[in-house]
């Protein structure tokens, strides 16, 4: 009932440090990232042999009613995305639908009578469910990868996102691969696997899109009397910038002031999974 976004992953992932490790240890785990020095970025999560469509894709093909098309897809095989980094005129075929998205019953229990309540005791919940799923994940060495792999353990065990308590949001982990993206032509820009907010020094020239995230703060803190975040505009995964050179290995930030009214301490992950590409017109 949660999307896999990185941001959301990464706030889970910094509640399973809480609870092993103490206020102290989150702080300590925390601090690489206010300070723009990530010792590890997670991509969102995308269904098993799909990755986003670089935005970029359009601009290489001529045919209006093939831009057209185009528009219409947002997830293609790993061959086309190489093809799509690299600079080349790309048709990819549309996906079949990897999520399965149904309505589930559920019922209220009234505790006086402890049976259904008349009115508003059955509803429904819209759940989507997907087989496989791959988060990419780059880590400054061994050490940090083999500590949000025990991260990203724990969390299977507890469940993530929205009523994990009834049950939504299990998961395991199937299979750890290593990966590298194929080396492309002569990069000047990056394509993101995450959705991120950018720096004030990052990349302003780029083929995009943004959404309005609505947040919220999750486990013990949704109790807190305002568990809502602000909203928050970010940059859609597939989104592609120039950088004018051979782009870095993240760009964003980390949101740290003001992004939950309730909990001035909460900030909120925002980097991007930055893979190189070929930014079109500048081959």
């Amino acid at each position: 009932m949660t999307p896999f976004h990185a941001d959301t992953l990464f706030g889970h992932l910094c509640w399973v440090v809480a609870y092993r490790e103490g206020e102290k240890g989150l702080q300590a785990f925390l601090e690489p990232f206010q300070k723009r020095e990530p010792p590890f970025l997670i991509s969102d999560g995308f269904p098993l042999g799909l990755l986003p469509k670089p935005l970029s894709a359009e601009f290489y093909l001529k045919d209006p009613e093939e831009k057209k098309n185009l528009k219409r897809i947002d997830l293609v095989a790993p061959g086309d995305f190489q093809s799509i980094r690299d600079g080349k005129e790309c048709r990819p075929d549309p996906v079949p639908n990897p999520y399965f998205t149904c309505l589930l019953p559920h019922n209220r229990i009234d505790r006086l009578t402890q049976s259904t309540s008349k009115e508003g005791g059955i509803f429904s919940l819209r759940q989507t469910f997907v087989s496989e799923i791959n988060i990419y994940l780059k880590t400054v060495d061994e050490q940090w990868k083999n500590r949000v792999l025990e991260l990203f353990d724990d969390l299977s065990k507890a469940g993530y996102g929205k009523k994990k308590s009834i049950g939504s949001g299990q998961f395991s982990m199937k299979e750890i691969v290593e990966f590298d993206f194929k080396k492309t032509g002569k990069t000047d820009g990056f394509v993101s696997l995450s959705n991120f907010c950018p720096a004030e020094d990052d990349p302003t020239e780029g083929l995009y899109k943004t959404f309005v995230k609505y947040g919220k703060l999750g486990e013990e803190f949704t109790s807190c009397g305002n568990p809502f975040k602000k909203p928050l505009v970010m940059v859609k995964a597939g989104s592609v910038f120039r950088t004018g050179g051979t782009p870095k290995e993240y760009y964003g930030r980390m949101i740290q002031e003001g992004i939950a009214p309730a909990k001035p301490e909460v900030v909120q992950y925002a980097y991007a999974f930055a893979v190189p590409i070929v930014y079109p017109g500048r081959t």
